[in-house]
Parts: C-alpha cells; sequence; structure tokens
C-alpha cells in the first residue's frame, strides 16, 4: 500500500497541529515520520487510521491501483507500549488480531505462532505477557499487527521505552517485514530512523536514508 498526503492539515478546536502538509509513503518499505513532540506524528498517524478528520487537505491510500479513503480496517496500530493482556499468555495477545481477522480457530493458530516466529519469540508462546520484558512486549505488539493480516501498519513510537539493544531488535523486525506490509513509523529515535528506507519530515520534504 502507498500513502499519499497532499496539502494535509489537522486542528483541534483553535488549534493547528500542522497545516498544508504533503508527503508520499511509498508501498513495501519501512518509513520513518520523522519531528520533535509536538509536531503532529501521532496525529497524522491517526488521520491514516481513519481515527482523525483532516481540516484540509487529503489522505489516499492506494491498494493495487484502487484508492482508499483512511480506514480503521486497512491498518494495523502498533503503540506506544504494548497494550498487553498482562495475565494471558503471549500467543493469546497475538491470536486475539488473526480471530478479529475472521479466521477460523486453527489457522488463527498458525498465523499467530508464524507472526510470533517472525519477532522471535516463539519459544516464549505459552508464558504470561507479565513476565516478558519490555522489548519482548514491544515485539508482541508488532507480532500482533502482522497477524491482523493488514498491509499498513503505522507504528507510534515503537522504541519510547527501549533501551539501545532492544531499539535495534526492533528496528531489524521492521526491516524484516516490509514483505507483508507497508510499514510507517512516527519516531524521533535515530536507531529507528538510519534504518528506515526512507524518512519524512514533518513541515519538510521526502528523503532518501542511507
Amino acid at each position: 500500500m502507498q500513502v499519499i498526503v497532499a496539502d494535509a492539515s489537522i486542528a483541534f478546536g483553535s488549534f493547528t497541529v500542522f497545516d498544508g502538509f504533503s508527503a508520499r509513503f511509498e508501498a513495501g518499505q519501512v518509513t520513518a515520520l520523522v519531528g520533535p513532540s509536538g509536531s503532529g506524528k501521532s496525529s497524522l498517524l491517526a488521520a491514516m487510521a481513519g481515527y482523525v478528520r483532516l481540516r484540509d487537505g487529503s489522505i489516499t491510500i492506494v491498494d493495487q491501483g484502487t484508492s482508499l479513503s483512511p480506514h480503521a480496517d486497512l491498518v494495523s496500530w502498533v503503540p506506544q507500549g504494548s497494550n498487553s493482556l498482562a495475565r494471558r499468555s503471549v500467543l493469546d495477545n497475538v491470536l486475539i488480531a488473526s480471530l478479529a481477522a475472521g479466521l477460523a480457530m486453527r489457522e488463527a493458530v498458525d498465523v499467530a505462532e508464524d507472526a510470533l516466529s517472525q519477532v522471535d519469540l516463539m519459544t516464549r508462546s505459552g508464558e504470561q505477557a507479565r513476565r516478558l520484558s519490555g522489548g519482548e512486549l514491544q515485539r508482541v505488539a508488532i507480532a500482533r499487527a502482522l497477524a491482523s493480516g493488514k498491509d499498513l501498519i503505522l507504528a507510534d513510537e515503537p522504541s519510547a521505552n527501549l533501551d539501545e539493544r532492544n531499539t535495534n531488535e526492533v528496528a531489524a523486525i521492521l526491516n524484516r517485514l516490509v514483505s507483508r506490509a507497508t510499514i510507517i513509523v512516527a519516531t524521533h529515535d535515530p536507531i529507528l530512523v538510519s534504518s528506515s528506507h526512507a524518512a519524512v519530515h514533518m513541515r519538510q520534504q521526502v528523503s532518501t536514508v542511507g
């Protein structure tokens, strides 16, 4: 999926978050959405997911030549923090997404287990989520997004509570998943920015990384 933002503005009441912002987020890659706190990164992600309405401009999601409006059904969200069910198993935390996608139980389990394998957590699948580290929980959140089967993953500051080692692990995992989904990461973490295929700076133009 490709995401095209054209002259977009978001405002809450009399407060304008950003105005006249345009960018392209290309399909099949990790793009870092970069900017300081308060620049509107999270608000733009929310608008891409259909959670927030633009005041002006447009966001178009292009899927195999078809132009679509933002909608929650098109995206999977990786929040800041894992939002895990602490006393449920790691597998259950991921299985929620594949079941919500409408899969029968056996297929849903297979999809969830595959997602856990992609984030190197299959060996922890039977443990309660509360026994995992912060970095492992963030990887559970990524696995849950992957198990949803959505072609667009939006990650909001996924490294905010992680140390350098765990941030590097998350960056490597995101890059491995581009064959499965287009990934947009709101971040100001230099590790995630440098590991991405491209960066979009709020109020600036697209720049190629590396």
